[in-house]
């Protein structure tokens, strides 16, 4: 249809151009056919080389108006005067015709840009359907976790030794965080050097580990506090397809990597885990920007993922 309407533009264009040779032919001949009538009444014969075209248009008109103008007992041939009162309404006529076909070729136009918009959102929206279908096939997350703990009592007024008995809670920590997690269905556990490693199998359960996973460190850093333990936790999390050979090589470098950030107490994540997450029908967190960082050797946005009130 767009090309049938594009051909159809075309034609227009051809007819209109061909109008206006049209008008300016009948306008050239206005002009001499006038002149040459109104010199020859005067008798002056500046304008004598038209003669033969006006002969001819007057001979043409004569087939179908033979009388002549009387003007003070002088018979005068009007045929030229006929002429050119009809080539000016002729002229007008196409002119107003002219506007209906450059109203035509705007409508014209106005369909095809429709036609363009419609078949852009339809690419646009099998494309975004493809995008989804491909993003959607990285359905396991994977979430790092690093606990630091620091006595409360210790610092440069009171003294003391800081790191006495720190890894010893870190590890309490981890433990119990590690028997919480445990009832929570389709997790599975890895350690990754002191930090505990967590896979979840269904994506569409991510807002629930978290809530989960925030709530879990809430309440051992209340309890930690009790007993003059600081507990701050660094968390990243990333997603990827389970089909992934390399997972160390891969995935868990841009986790250690986005841990090395030190944001406190807030999970962290790249791009391709937004991507996914934006995918989710309700979702309980909202992704906030960080910032750009050198995340393995490449600059990437990193976010936050932050609970809704």
């Amino acid at each position: 249809m767009i090309s049938l309407a594009k051909g159809f533009l075309k034609f227009l264009s051809f007819i209109i151009n061909l109008l206006f040779v049209l008008q300016i032919t009948l306008l050239i001949l206005i002009f001499f056919t006038a002149a040459y009538w109104f010199f020859n009444l005067i008798e002056i014969h500046i304008f004598d080389f038209a003669e033969p075209i006006a002969n001819c248009i007057s001979d043409l008109i004569r087939l179908f108006y033979t009388q002549d103008i009387e003007v003070g007992g002088i018979y005068i041939d009007g045929s030229l005067l006929l002429f050119d009162f009809i080539a000016l309404i002729l002229i007008f006529m196409i002119t107003k015709f002219k506007y209906f076909l450059y109203k035509t070729i705007s409508n014209v136009e106005i369909y095809i840009q429709n036609c363009l918009k419609r078949l852009e959102d339809n690419f646009n929206k099998e494309l975004q359907k493809e995008i989804e279908e491909s993003v959607k096939k990285s359905n396991d997350l994977a979430v790092l976790i690093k606990f630091k703990v620091k006595n409360m009592f210790v610092d440069a007024c009171w003294g003391g030794d800081k790191e006495d008995g720190a890894k010893e809670k870190e590890q309490e920590a981890y433990k119990i965080l590690y028997s919480a997690l445990k009832t929570f269905e389709g997790c599975k556990f890895a350690k990754s050097g002191d930090n505990l490693l967590i896979f979840l199998t269904d994506f569409e359960k991510t807002d629930s580990l978290m809530i989960f996973l925030y709530s879990a460190i809430e309440r051992l850093q209340y309890n930690m506090q009790k007993k003059h333990w600081k507990l701050t936790a660094y968390i990243s999390v990333d997603v990827y397809n389970d089909k992934t050979d390399n997972f160390r090589e891969e995935v868990l470098p841009i986790l250690d990597a986005l841990l090395d950030l030190k944001n406190k107490n807030v999970a962290v994540c790249l791009g391709n885990f937004g991507m996914r997450y934006e995918l989710l029908k309700n979702q309980e967190f909202y992704l906030s920007k960080r910032g750009l960082y050198n995340i393995v050797n490449c600059e990437n946005e990193v976010w936050t993922l932050v609970k809704k009130s």
